[in-house]
């Protein structure tokens, strides 16, 4: 009876008035990006007015990067779409769909992110499991990534990609590491792959044929007058830093660290609370990134074991180094020496690493930097283990004969 009332009441049906109301105006908007800074709602809603009334125009007020064009009708849409090319004040303006996003509704202000799971707090939900197996399996439940954290991040990564390719046309912003991999955890690093090899071919491609007809859109760049080929990482690092500071909403703390090992650009996103690194050339992290999934995706037992041992790692301090000079051991070495221990078993959990490579067809095989990464990129390519070891069992026989349970 309860549900019935609130089907019936007053809040349920203005909810779903607003989500009704919130999907036609998205079927019925563009996205609109490229035009010159400064520009007004005004001057796009009368260039848009060609293809249908307007209803309203809004701007990014943070950054003025882009704007959301509503017209009266989704036929004005549709038209606007169907033009081949856009330009206003003597730039191309790029036109797309606006996304449409799931509506929730809910106070102003609440983030998606769930609290941090205290010792307390897991060892009373790991209690309410019947035994060790089961203890481990959720485990995995209790670290990963929600659905929203997986969702904020998906967002984030679609708005660099917008931000990005009007500076660097045909790049790829690419997620990699624990984001991805299968082995994520609440609050990890969104760590990035701006991939900037298509700019580089578009760049070439339009010094070889010159001319506003080589339709390679490096023209319109706002950077097209730079060489990435020829600039040194460092000036692009800058440049990619001054984008985000620039042009991204809600970003904070940018640095660009070009002496680092791997050189990147650090920043921190303020609405979803999240830290990350963008790096221009790492296609390793990439193909560890896949490695790592395959790996999480071929047997079920691999992903809580790999769980259990890092917070166990964690709280034996074997993870962290109490006197503040940095972790002895972090996640993604734990969690190769996890993987090891898993191929070394007697039958094997895993495949070892030449036998992936044997499995791997023609389009797998790649070198990168000296490195044979060649393995299959799908798991069905991979036979199943015919090792029949419990989660316990694994973990009880790498510690030898003489292990007592009591401890």
């Amino acid at each position: 009876p309860s549900l019935v009332e609130h089907l019936r009441g007053k809040k349920h049906r203005r909810l779903r008035s607003l989500r009704a109301e919130r999907r036609a105006q998205e079927q019925r908007s563009l996205f609109v990006s490229g035009f010159a800074r400064g520009t007004s709602g005004t001057e796009l809603a009368e260039y848009f007015g060609a293809f249908g009334e307007v209803a309203a125009v809004v701007m990014d007020k943070e950054k003025g990067a882009y704007a959301i064009v509503e017209l009266r009708d989704a036929a004005g849409r549709e038209r606007a779409l169907a033009e081949p090319q856009h330009g206003l004040a003597g730039h191309r303006l790029r036109v797309r769909p606006r996304e449409e996003k799931v509506f929730a509704y809910g106070p102003p202000g609440r983030s998606p992110r769930r609290e941090p799971l205290g010792p307390g707090r897991l060892e009373q939900a790991l209690c309410q499991a019947s035994d060790v197996d089961a203890q481990m399996s959720q485990l995995v439940g209790l670290l990963e990534l929600s659905e929203d954290e997986r969702r904020v991040r998906h967002l984030l990564v679609t708005l660099f990609q917008e931000v990005f390719t009007e500076f660097f046309p045909g790049c790829a912003v690419v997620p990699f590491g624990s984001s991805v991999n299968g082995f994520d955890t609440h609050g990890c690093d969104l760590d990035l792959l701006l991939d900037l090899e298509p700019t580089k071919s578009l760049q070439a491609s339009t010094r070889d044929a010159p001319g506003p007809g080589s339709g390679s859109g490096m023209e319109d760049s706002i950077l097209s007058d730079i060489d990435l080929a020829a600039t040194p990482v460092p000036e692009v690092l800058e440049l990619v830093a001054t984008v985000l500071r620039r042009c991204v909403p809600g970003v904070r703390r940018v640095r660009a660290v070009p002496t680092a090992r791997r050189p990147v650009v650090k920043f921190c996103h303020k609405q979803s609370g999240l830290a990350g690194d963008i790096s221009i050339d790492n296609r390793l992290a990439l193909l560890n990134t896949r490695f790592l999934q395959l790996c999480a995706e071929a047997d079920e037992r691999v992903r809580p074991l790999v769980y259990a041992v890092r917070l166990w790692a964690k709280q034996q301090g074997l993870a962290g180094n109490p006197s503040g000079g940095g972790p002895l051991l972090n996640n993604y070495t734990l969690t190769l020496l996890v993987l090891f221990f898993l191929q070394t078993r007697s039958p094997p959990v895993l495949p070892a690493v030449a036998r992936l490579r044997d499995l791997a067809g023609d389009e797998d095989r790649t070198v990168v930097g000296g490195w044979d990464c060649s393995f299959p990129r799908d798991v069905a390519s991979l036979e199943p283990s015919t090792n029949t070891e419990s989660l316990c069992e694994c973990r009880v026989g790498g510690l030898g004969e003489s292990w007592d349970p009591g401890t």
